[in-house]
């Protein structure tokens, strides 16, 4: 799981090489419990991606639909020239 979450990261980041976007893509699970979620999903931009964090852990990460469809279809890809 961890590999995803990097692999997602690398991907939101793309083109953002500033320590302050890393550190603004972190997100405490705290801030979803405190009824937070809504804003913090709202606030996400096309190529935003949020990596939920739990005792310094990444635990989940909060991506765009659109980010979500390009990786379905490139994992599509992928099984497709593995077994293909």
């Amino acid at each position: 799981m961890t590999n995803l979450l990097i692999f997602l990261y690398n991907l939101g980041m793309a083109g953002k090489s500033s320590v302050g976007a890393m550190l603004n893509s972190l997100v405490p699970i705290s801030q979803l419990n405190q009824g937070k979620a809504a804003k913090i999903i709202s606030s996400l931009g096309p190529d935003d991606i949020k990596i939920i964090v739990k005792n310094n852990e990444p635990m989940a990460a909060i991506i765009p639909i659109s980010r979500f469809s390009e990786l379905i279809e490139a994992e599509e890809m992928m099984k497709e020239m593995n077994h293909g």
